[in-house]
């Protein structure tokens, strides 16, 4: 008998290519999704560090408000990333660990930033009952207060 002679051999060759080209665009795909989440989860990080920054700030003036005492707060930067946190008419930069004093009195606490002798500087702003945290210039996190600081 006679073989017949099969006119598909090419076929095989060309399917394969056409697999791997699929599997390269899929790849791809796959990989900008992966490398864009763990950017974006990176950023969330930041900010929700920032956001318990504001807290403890926060909570601190509050605490210090309520119960009629003299709280002091320890802030320290997020490993190699500074930020500036606004209150009054006050502006504290945290490159180092800082260390504040929240003293209340009639109108509300006022924050004592005299053991810092560097990174503490005059805004000309009037933020009476905001906290504002900014990290550089990529983002700014602002909070209204209920109480009024403002700095000694």
């Amino acid at each position: 008998m006679i073989k017949k002679i099969s006119n598909k051999k090419g076929q095989i060759s060309i399917d394969a290519v056409l697999a791997m080209m699929f599997l390269l665009m899929v790849s791809i795909v796959v990989y900008q999704n992966v490398f864009n989440t763990v950017g974006n989860i990176k950023d969330v990080e930041v900010v929700d560090r920032i956001n318990s920054i504001a807290d403890t700030f926060e909570n601190g003036a509050l605490t210090s408000y309520s119960k009629n005492t003299i709280i002091t707060v320890e802030l320290k930067p997020m490993g190699v990333k500074s930020y500036t946190i606004y209150f009054g008419n006050k502006s504290i930069f945290v490159n180092t660990t800082r260390t504040i004093v929240f003293i209340p009195n009639e109108n509300g606490v006022s924050v004592d930033t005299s053991q810092i002798s560097d990174g503490v500087s005059n805004t000309g702003l009037n933020l009476d009952n905001t906290i504002n945290i900014t990290c550089g210039n990529e983002f700014y996190i602002q909070r209204n207060t209920s109480i009024k600081i403002t700095s000694q």
